[in-house]
């Protein structure tokens, strides 16, 4: 069996998808609320309910395309979402939890425009007509070329989030929110380099795969929950100091 039909197995791209994100609901159902603020206790009760809801969404990410065939790009878009509503609601956790549901909403389409306009001017080149350049770029949702430019985009994107918005912002939970873009950029980082290698014929590309899939659906709601009320509040002195030593 090949590296791809391993990938393609239901027990890696369904199955195996879904043990993270339903034994963390399992134990968040079971588990006393924690003893500790959390990063920012202002904000903790809406870091508890977007675990609950965005490990539910989850587990239909892995399993919905693959059962009932519904389209993989709007759960893409919604595990994006999921980055920037928890950015923006510890951002400024005093704004109405609408206000950043849309901002939200409007930074995850980003990358998908960035992605189309840098495809179709690709094609354009060929002096394809509108009509058959969006035939195509339908045609292309599912190549791996075209989430490769994907992938490389939100990469830049998260990067830029993490260097230069959120010091600009200065949250209270600042150190929480620049791990959550590292362990973002992380996933997606190898997502990339999984799908060069596989366009440059490279079986073991769908090996690593396997690797940010995990980081992606089972473990970043994990991630996120859990190093948030391990995290203590930053003082305005020592959110100074390191912005002073950056």
């Amino acid at each position: 069996m090949s590296w791809h039909d391993a990938y393609r197995s239901p027990l890696q791209s369904v199955w195996g998808l879904t043990v993270g994100p339903v034994l963390f609901l399992v134990w968040l159902a079971l588990a006393p609320r924690p003893a500790r603020p959390g990063a920012d206790p202002a904000a903790a009760r809406v870091v508890r309910v977007w675990a609950l809801v965005f490990a539910a969404e989850s587990i239909a990410d892995a399993t919905l395309p693959a059962l009932a065939g519904v389209p993989m790009l709007l759960f893409v878009l919604l595990g994006d979402w999921r980055v920037f509503v928890l950015v923006e609601a510890l951002s400024a956790p005093d704004r109405p939890l609408g206000r950043h549901l849309v901002v939200a909403a409007a930074w995850t389409l980003v990358v998908p425009l960035v992605t189309a306009v840098t495809y179709l001017a690709v094609v354009a080149r060929g002096a394809v007509s509108p009509g058959t350049m969006l035939s195509i770029l339908a045609e292309a949702a599912s190549s791996q070329a075209l989430w490769l430019v994907y992938e490389v985009a939100f990469s830049v994107l998260a990067l830029v989030q993490r260097g230069a918005i959120l010091p600009r912002r200065r949250p209270v939970a600042l150190r929480y929110l620049r791990a959550v873009w590292a362990w973002v950029i992380g996933y997606y980082v190898l997502w990339a380099c999984a799908d060069m290698l596989i366009l440059a014929g490279d079986d073991r590309g769908w090996l690593l795969r396997m690797l940010p899939n995990q980081l992606y659906y089972g473990l970043f709601v994990p991630f996120a929950y859990l190093r948030f009320f391990a995290s203590s509040p930053e003082s305005a002195a020592t959110r100074s100091l390191v912005q002073a030593c950056r």
